[in-house]
């Protein structure tokens, strides 16, 4: 199963960097990690560093000439929008993976940060 989240311009590939990290994306390392872990493909494509992915792909093509890209980030689940305009989370991907249904989400390193 592939996952697929198509962003805003990053500064960086992971966006987490500089002297004060964005915590969504904190949460998002997270995320792709336990994904990961239960053998999702996770690919993630910022505008500024990948345009040819959004470009090339009918569905973001698509999104992007009729909402923009204000609506960023989307997240694609096997070629499908799943979710737009915010990252996904472990609760609402488990109602697409089936594997993440019992997966609970352990400390968040988000607490380092804060």
């Amino acid at each position: 199963m592939k996952l697929e989240i198509f962003e805003p311009s990053l500064c960086c590939p992971s966006g987490v960097c500089g002297p004060e990290p964005d915590k969504e994306l904190i949460e998002l390392q997270n995320l792709i990690q336990i994904l990961t872990k239960v053998g999702i493909t996770i690919n993630r494509y910022a505008i500024n560093q990948s345009p040819l992915a959004f470009v090339s792909n009918h569905a973001v093509k698509d999104f992007m000439r009729s909402e923009g890209p204000s609506k960023l980030p989307l997240t694609l689940l096997g070629g499908k929008i799943i979710k737009q305009e915010s990252y996904p989370t472990l609760e609402e991907l488990s109602q697409h993976i089936p594997q993440l249904k019992d997966i609970k989400q352990e400390g968040k390193i988000l607490g380092i940060f804060s």
